[in-house]
Formats: structure tokens, C-alpha cells, sequence
């Protein structure tokens, strides 16, 4: 058993790695590679909620060659998606391109078509909680009232969403932990995000848009990350006349040690707050390996399997859109990666070998 300091330290540490995650979603390749091969035909009808997984072929976050067969291969399974989960501007830094569509985007919209998934958007613009993405060469304010960053931006998801309708569209990954750090400006970005939903619809109303936040810092589930107190501010500072969907990433292991220490009523705080309102959980999912990382929580493939049972009894009988495993092929560790990679590198359906790992076929047929 690990000792309540043990268990803090270790917290610490996720929660470092978690920023890191929000990182690599924001430095997605720039120059989207382009698929060749024919897809597979799906074997089975959709049913469901929306299947998805982020962008992660094999060799991710350090080689894309496998682009195409990754896309081949989720759009062979029945009801899937994949995730853009990307910076606003190709350019995050600078911000030199701001108001031009980010090419990887455009790419998972195009080749939807040819492969069959659903596309799901998400545009952020922070990688962590001390490191936003917002000014632009016309105005160096990195926050939300740089007027000019906020019509580019806006600019950039009206083209987006006038030329290729998406289904799902997100606005900021995670935002929870602004409104904790920067709650006067969070109330800016609020203001935006209304803006933005307003303009959308004009072009594209049937598109699905909503913002995403961590669902157990927000809810104060994640005692080994030192998340016990809610912070449900974050969504309650939304006009929800203007949230078709509510993203929210799910990492219950964040803290409970066993899938079976979700409790049954894990999402009611959510529920309780948004009615019907449709919920998109855009990633989750169970480590099968500590990869060298002391943990307080079980890593393995049972883990896993179980995992799956208990996501099947904390989601009976909610309005679930979108369900995504967070990774389809695990991480490849990198030179500046460690602890990301040790806490996030095992969340695949495969292994670090490239073998599949039983959660997979379980995954492929689970139905919540």
C-alpha cells in the first residue's frame, strides 16, 4: 500500500505529466502527411456512441509515417472516430498563420470521407497551466483580451466550420484549469467561446459545439493528483443555451487504485448541472503498464478489461455522444518525454511490442 505522502508525491507527478499531455496535443505534426491506402469496409453497422481515438499512430509522438494505416484502421471499426486535438494556428508560438485553417485539421476532415470515421475537432489554445497561445504578431497580449487574436480565431473556425460542416467541434481542451489559475480571464475566453458558438452556427448549425474540461480535477475525483476540490465554476460559467455538447476527459485512476473504487454515481455532479445536454467524453482510458513508474494504481491488462466493466455500469443510462479511447497505439518514448510517457505511454489497445492487448477486441464491441 502507498503511504499518503507516497500517494501526493506521485500526484504531483501525474499532474506535471497530464500538462504534458495538453502539450502534445497542441504540437500535432503541422504538415498533415497524406493517406493512400483504400480502407477496409466497417464490420458492422454503427450503434452507439462514437468510438474514437486521438491521433496516434504507431510511433507517435515521435514519427507519423503510419498516418494513413492509422486512419485505415480506425475507419475499419464499426462507429468509429478520430480526434484532432490541436492548437488553433499551425504556428502555436509565433502565431505568424493565426486565421488559417491548421492543415492537420483540414486533413482528418477530408480523409473522413475516404475512410468512413467521424471526425471530432478540437481546437485549443494552451499547453499548460502557466502557457497560453493567444497573442498574435499585431498584438503580443497573451490573454483574452487581445482583440485581434480573438478575430483571427474567430476568422479561422468560421472558414473551418462554412467549408466542411463538421459534426463535433470543441473549443479549448482542459479550460478547467485556466478558470482555477486565471479566473478573470477564463471569464474572457467564456465571452469568446460565446462569440465563436454564435458565429458558427450561422454557417454551420447542425455542427455539435461545446468545451471540454478534466473531469476529475473539475469534480474533485482525483486525490492522487491532489484534485479534491471541485471546480465546478469552470462549466458554470457557461451560457449552457450555448453548449450542444460537454467534453470532458476521464481519468479515473487519477484517484482510485482499482477500476472497481469508481463509484457508481461517478458522473451525477455532471449530470445534476447539465440535464440532457449531450456528453462527449473525449478521452479515457486504463494504463496496462507502469513502464518503470512506481504507482498508486494497478497497471496491467486485467486493469484494463476491468476498466471497461466499470465504465459500463458509471454510463448506464447517460447521454453519451462520443466515447474515445484515448490512444490506439501506446506512446514512443522520446528524449524529453519521461514521466509523460511512463504515466501516459501504456493507455493503447497495443503494446509497447505492437502486439494487441485483449482490451482490444473488448474495446472494438463494447457497447455502454
Amino acid at each position: 500500500m502507498f503511504s499518503r505522502r507516497r500517494q501526493r508525491i506521485l500526484g504531483l507527478l501525474l499532474a506535471s505529466a497530464a500538462l504534458a499531455l495538453a502539450s502534445v496535443a497542441c504540437n500535432l505534426p503541422t504538415e498533415a502527411p497524406t493517406p493512400t491506402p483504400a480502407p477496409p469496409t466497417p464490420t458492422a453497422e454503427p450503434q452507439g456512441p462514437v468510438k474514437g481515438f486521438g491521433i496516434s499512430p504507431r510511433g507517435f509522438p515521435v514519427d507519423y509515417s503510419k498516418f494513413a494505416e492509422f486512419l485505415a484502421e480506425v475507419g475499419s471499426l464499426p462507429n468509429s472516430g478520430v480526434m484532432f486535438n490541436g492548437a488553433w494556428r499551425e504556428d502555436v508560438e509565433g502565431g505568424s498563420n493565426a486565421g488559417e485553417i491548421p492543415s492537420t485539421a483540414a486533413s482528418i476532415m477530408d480523409q473522413s470521407k475516404v475512410y468512413g470515421y467521424t471526425p471530432i475537432i478540437v481546437f485549443g489554445w494552451r499547453s499548460d497551466d502557466e502557457t497560453v497561445h493567444i497573442s498574435v504578431p499585431a498584438n503580443a497580449t497573451d490573454d483574452w483580451s487581445n482583440g485581434e487574436a480573438k478575430a483571427l480565431f474567430q476568422q479561422m473556425l468560421v472558414n473551418f466550420a462554412q467549408t466542411y460542416q463538421p459534426p463535433y467541434l470543441f473549443l479549448g481542451n482542459e479550460s478547467d484549469i485556466y478558470f482555477t489559475k486565471q479566473p478573470e480571464d477564463y471569464a474572457r475566453w467564456v465571452d469568446f467561446y460565446n462569440q465563436a458558438y454564435d458565429a458558427v452556427k450561422v454557417v454551420s448549425p447542425e455542427t455539435m459545439i461545446g468545451p471540454i474540461f478534466q473531469y476529475e480535477r473539475m469534480s474533485g475525483q482525483g486525490e492522487f493528483s491532489r484534485w479534491i476540490v471541485p471546480q465546478w465554476g469552470a462549466l458554470e460559467a457557461h451560457d449552457l443555451g450555448r453548449v450542444d455538447i460537454v467534453g470532458i476527459t476521464v481519468y479515473p485512476w487519477t484517484g482510485g487504485a482499482e477500476p472497481e473504487d469508481i463509484p457508481d454515481g461517478y458522473f451525477a455532479p455532471l449530470v445534476e448541472r447539465i440535464g440532457a445536454i449531450p456528453i462527449a467524453i473525449t478521452e479515457t482510458g486504463w494504463p496496462s503498464d507502469s513502464l518503470g513508474l512506481e504507482t498508486a494504481w494497478q497497471a496491467s491488462p486485467d486493469a484494463q478489461l476491468r476498466y471497461v466493466d466499470a465504465l459500463g455500469r458509471v454510463l448506464e443510462g447517460l447521454n453519451v455522444d462520443i466515447l474515445n479511447w484515448a490512444f490506439l497505439y501506446p506512446l514512443v518514448q522520446a528524449d524529453d518525454n519521461l514521466l509523460f510517457w511512463q504515466s501516459f505511454g501504456a493507455l493503447g489497445l497495443y503494446d509497447q511490442d505492437g502486439k494487441r492487448l485483449p482490451i482490444y477486441d473488448v474495446w472494438v464491441d463494447f457497447q455502454p
